[in-house]
């Protein structure tokens, strides 16, 4: 049997706090890092819909330097510029990402941008309002160099100096957003158990995500308040990414960041579409794995796919791409930069005609 090397790379996270009322511990974080000039990366809703930038604002005091408040959805390119010219011109020391996956990707590419620009590495918070849980990579996704496709960018200087987890924050998420970002956690883990870099430390983290984020979305979804329940989904994010950083997200994950682009459909959602058809289509190539993944889930080996479908429709969210606005007539576009995401992360995809077929039973 041909043996097998594994790197594990860990991004140089400094620490993760977690617990109700962490965001209150930000100031103090801010403080140690000696930051004075402090930019703060947000999106419109939760600026102008949600007490926690202001409140944020004003327990920063002094160290608050300006707030770059209209991130969209998917970090256009354009928006990520913007928000480099405002900690340029403000002469930020140091950022903090305040919102969900697109204004964690994009305060990372922001903090790459100054640095490729001569500006010394900025330390950067991230306070995810999501599970989407990118937090914790040195990677990001943005678009809008290529219409309609997502590009990645991967540098070490785009790791977080302190990761912030608050589930009294996730309070003020739309339901709908939180459980389906939840859903990313599950695509996390599922895609660490089957992709084709496994390893006994990432089963291990896969299997324990799965075995908290399940039961914590659906606690949740029956009461939102259950404050214990959103740090359960919270850690069950920390945990799969970190397994998804030592092996590799595979095909639902990479499918459902084209089919986002292409569709404008938000990341979690696309998960709860890819997932099940991406588990039935590799379940003969990695019975082991499916094994694991459908034990995490309570059923047996055969019946995961239908048991992750379930789980989206007790959570009330959509499961197929008719529900979320795509075109079939873009099917073919959309196989394509899955292949090309696949290449530039590494990773073979199927050829296009199979990817097709895919999103017909997608569809």
């Amino acid at each position: 049997m041909a043996l097998r090397t594994f790197n594990h790379r860990f991004a140089r996270i400094e620490q993760v706090i977690d617990g109700a009322g962490a965001v209150s511990r930000v100031p103090s974080v801010l403080e140690r890092l000696g930051a004075q000039r402090v930019l703060i990366v947000s999106n419109r809703s939760l600026a102008t819909g949600t007490p926690l930038i202001n409140a944020l604002e004003a327990a920063m005091g002094d160290r608050h330097a300006a707030t770059f408040a209209t991130m969209r959805a998917h970090a256009p390119a354009v928006d990520v510029e913007a928000a480099v010219q405002q900690a340029t011109a403000v002469r930020a020391d140091a950022l903090v990402g305040y919102g969900g996956s697109s204004v964690t990707d994009a305060t990372k590419i922001v903090a790459k941008l100054l640095a490729e620009r001569g500006a010394a590495p900025l330390p950067f918070v991230l306070v995810p309002t999501t599970l989407s849980a990118g937090e914790y990579t040195a990677a990001a996704g943005m678009t809008g160099e290529v219409p309609g496709v997502k590009t990645y960018v991967v540098d070490p200087c785009m790791a977080a100096h302190t990761v912030v987890l608050d589930p009294e924050v996730g309070l003020h998420t739309p339901l709908r957003l939180w459980l389906s970002t939840g859903m990313k956690t599950v695509d996390h883990a599922c895609e660490a158990l089957w992709g084709p870099r496994r390893h006994p430390i990432t089963d291990a983290l896969a299997v324990e995500a799965l075995r908290l984020i399940v039961p914590a979305l659906e606690r949740t979804a029956q009461d939102p308040n259950d404050l214990d329940a959103r740090l359960d989904a919270q850690i069950a994010g920390f945990l799969s990414m970190h397994c998804v950083q030592h092996s590799v997200v595979y095909l639902a994950h990479v499918l459902g960041h084209q089919i986002a682009a292409r569709w404008d459909v938000e990341h979690g959602i696309t998960s709860c579409i890819t997932l099940p058809v991406v588990m039935q289509y590799l379940y003969d190539g990695a019975p082991e794995a499916m094994a694991l993944v459908a034990g995490a889930l309570g059923v047996g080996a055969s019946d995961g796919p239908a048991a992750l479908t379930a789980l989206v429709g007790r959570l009330g969210l959509p499961s197929r791409l008719r529900e979320v606005g795509a075109d079939r007539r873009e099917f073919g576009v959309v196989a394509e930069a899955t292949i090309a995401a696949g290449a530039q992360l590494g990773i073979a995809a199927p050829p296009a005609s199979d990817l097709v077929a895919l999103l017909d039973q997608m569809w």
